[in-house]
This record gives structure tokens, C-alpha cells and sequence, in this order.
């Protein structure tokens, strides 16, 4: 058996649909390759995807404290993160011995996972379209209290062994490795997927923030909307609103991929996974801004030039106002795009290169 260390940033479900998507991508080619997953994304995310894992349920980093899915606290933060940082080099050495047998550490911007790797003598590997140093610094002049973290995890993330860099990336930091964006593959045709959401021949709209939650006070203006047939992931409950609207909650029985490729729309924050999922099932995508986080921007910019996507103010999304402009926003008959490269693959070609020499 060949096992992984896998330390996945807890911000929110994004990072951990990429490092899934690349261990599937693996696991396909290295049937006994087996992870060991420490994160506090639930672990149902995982089972979702991958043949066989480890679990452990662990805070890797911070990141940011939500007020909610559009919105972040800064100061808690600077808050957490002092207490957060340093890591403790008893704390290291424990996570170090736990990991001992593992060929790779593959981290997705948790700069723990290579302070441990560096402990326990195995070869890390950084994946990432960004870092927490670079998100930092875009709030620093406001809130110099950052600035501690960004000196400390930018010290960390020098340290890794092996930098891939995903597209589209932030910062102008080069890697070892560039790679397509990196999305979980499409698991259940878009027909039967229809079928079992009963939506009939309406065009489909559905609605994602992440893992994080939203408050969404359009759902009324939804469910007096005849043009479509909507769906909003990430809800506390599964259950239909009149026939137009259904709420799914974060585990429910549809695979996220599965979903988008069966979507005329998908109105998602700008986040980088739901993204990539759109760019992979050649969908129309709406996205709304997150002002001052600064992977926001380059990911509205790849939308709009890439996927040929619209934005949305967080106001005019909150508001519902766009629903009544559903016909400009996009449905249109799907076309029949070209398929989109998957990061996924490339990177598993490119670790199990690093692996042989292990």
C-alpha cells in the first residue's frame, strides 16, 4: 500500500473538492494508494469521491472567519491566528510521528502540513491557486495586526518541497508545476440526473455559495418565478418549495458535479471549485463578488474571459433583482463545448513522477 498525507484548509468545501478530485485522479492509476485526510471538512465529502481513506478530523489553518458566506471578520481573525500561531513544535511532533510511513505530504494551502512534513522527513508538495500570506496582505494597510501571519506562513510555504501552482492563479509567485483547473469529474449523466430532480423541460438554475452558509432572502421571489426550475445547495433541510424550487442540503444525495453539468445556470460566489466544475460541464455561470477578497477579482476575470460569464454585486444578488432578468443572464440552448483539460489528471501524472523517486 502507498499511503498520503493529505493536510486540506478547512476554509470552506473548495480546497477539498481539489485535492479530491486529484486523489481520485490518482487513485484510478495507484489502486492500493491510500490517503490519510486531516481537515475539519466533513468527512462524507470525501467518501463521496475516493475508494478508500483515512480520516482525521483536524483544524490545519484558519484562514478566514466568516461572518457569513459573502462576508469576512477580520479582526476575529487576527484574533484566532494568534492563538493559532506559532505552531507548537509539540503539537508538530505528534502529527509528525502520526504521518510516519507516508511517501508525500500534499497540502492545499495548509502551511501546517509542511511544517510537519519537514519534521517528519517526507517530501511536501504545496498545491494551490493561492496562499493565505498573499490573501492577507490585501486587508494588511486596513489591519496591520496581519502581518505576523503573513511573515510567519510566508516563511512556511518557502519551505515545501514542491509548488504546483493551479490555474487561474493569484500572485505572480512561480511553481514547480502549472497545471489546468483541477474539478471533480462528472459521475451521473446530465438526463438521468433531470430526471431524478424532476424538473421537466424547464430550464435550470442552480444556486451555490460553498460551504459556507448564506442567508438568501430572495426564496420567496423564487418560487413566483415560472421561468425556471431552481435549486439551492448548501441548506439546512431537503425539501420542495411549491414545484419550482427545490433546497438541498450540503449532503444530500446529488454529486455537486453531477448538478452543475445538469444546470442551464449555475449563480455561484467566486470561488475557485465551482468554478472549474462550470468550466468542466461548459455551463453559464453568474458569479458574485466578494469585494475585498482579492481571489475574488481573478477569478471574476477568468469567468468573464474564459467562460463567458456575468457578475453580480453581493446588493443586486441578495436583493432577487436579478430575477427578472434570467433571460439576459444566460439561458441560452446549451452548446456542445469542447472538453475542458482537468488539472486533475495532470497533476497525478506529475506526483506520481515525484512518488517513483520516493
Amino acid at each position: 500500500m502507498i499511503e498520503l498525507a493529505c493536510f486540506i484548509t478547512s476554509h470552506g468545501f473548495g480546497h477539498a473538492t481539489r485535492m479530491t478530485a486529484v486523489l481520485e485522479a490518482l487513485q484510478r492509476t495507484i489502486p492500493n494508494l491510500h490517503p490519510h485526510i486531516f481537515t475539519t471538512v466533513p468527512r462524507s465529502l470525501f467518501s463521496e469521491t475516493l475508494q478508500h481513506f483515512s480520516y482525521h478530523h483536524l483544524l490545519c489553518d484558519i484562514g478566514l472567519i466568516q461572518k457569513d458566506g459573502l462576508r469576512e471578520d477580520i479582526p476575529a481573525t487576527i484574533k484566532v491566528l494568534q492563538d493559532f500561531l506559532p505552531f507548537d513544535p509539540v503539537f508538530l511532533d505528534g502529527l509528525a510521528h502520526k504521518i510516519q510511513g507516508c511517501k508525500l505530504v500534499l497540502c492545499d494551502i495548509s502551511a501546517l502540513g509542511i511544517a510537519v512534513a519537514q519534521i517528519a522527513g517526507i517530501p511536501s508538495v504545496l498545491i494551490e491557486n493561492f496562499t493565505w500570506d498573499w490573501i492577507y496582505r490585501a486587508y494588511l494597510h486596513d489591519n496591520p495586526g496581519l502581518s505576523f501571519a503573513i511573515e510567519y506562513l510566508g516563511a512556511q510555504y518557502r519551505r515545501v518541497g514542491t509548488h504546483i501552482r493551479c490555474q487561474p492563479s493569484c500572485g505572480t509567485v512561480r511553481g514547480d508545476f502549472e497545471c489546468s483547473p483541477i474539478s471533480r469529474r462528472i459521475h451521473t449523466g446530465r438526463i438521468k440526473v433531470r430526471k431524478q430532480l424532476r424538473c421537466e423541460n424547464k430550464p435550470l438554475v442552480l444556486i451555490s455559495m460553498g460551504g459556507t452558509d448564506v442567508e438568501l432572502p430572495f426564496i420567496e421571489q423564487l418560487i413566483n418565478s415560472t421561468e425556471a426550475f431552481f435549486i439551492l445547495t448548501g441548506q439546512k433541510t431537503t425539501h420542495r418549495l411549491k414545484d419550482n424550487v427545490l433546497l438541498l442540503e450540503r449532503e444530500s444525495d446529488f454529486y455537486h458535479p453531477d448538478l452543475i453539468n445538469s444546470a442551464e445556470l449555475v449563480i455561484c460566489k467566486s470561488g475557485y471549485s465551482t468554478l472549474a466544475e462550470c468550466s468542466q460541464a461548459a455551463v453559464s455561470v453568474v458569479t458574485v463578488g466578494r469585494t475585498h477578497f482579492a481571489e475574488s477579482k481573478i477569478l471574476e476575470i477568468y469567468s468573464r474571459t474564459k467562460l463567458k460569464g456575468q457578475t453580480l454585486g453581493q446588493e443586486e444578488f441578495l436583493s432577487g433583482s436579478w430575477i427578472k432578468n434570467l433571460k439576459n443572464l444566460c439561458l441560452p440552448p446549451r452548446q456542445k463545448a469542447k472538453k475542458a483539460l482537468n488539472g486533475s489528471s495532470e497533476v497525478a501524472h506529475y506526483l506520481q513522477k515525484l512518488l517513483a523517486k520516493c
